[in-house]
């Protein structure tokens, strides 16, 4: 399974489109950054097809540490928030390869 980076995203975008790179590349970070600035702003993202984002509020919990302290002792993880996506139907049935 290979990593698909912005770089690589940005020259498929200008392939699909006959576009420069620097077209591409600037095209990707205004949705990214729409994305980023709704998602900032407390609104939830839907991409129709795709799937949609959203910021999730999680609750402090009691855990295990991930290194050993020498000691069983439980730590806080405080409350915080998160991105969460939920896939789309047509991500999901693309998915199920």
């Amino acid at each position: 399974m290979a990593t698909l980076r912005k770089q690589e995203i940005s020259e498929k975008i200008a392939s699909e489109l006959n576009g420069s790179k620097a077209e591409a590349e600037a095209a990707l970070n205004a949705v990214l950054g729409t994305i980023q600035s709704a998602l900032v702003s407390g609104d939830r993202v839907v991409l129709t097809g795709f799937g949609s984002f959203e910021v999730r509020n999680v609750k402090a919990r009691r855990v295990r540490p991930i290194r050993p302290n020498g000691s069983e002792d439980l730590i806080t993880v405080p409350a915080h928030k998160r991105v969460g996506f939920t896939p789309g139907a047509e991500l999901s049935k693309s998915a199920k390869v």
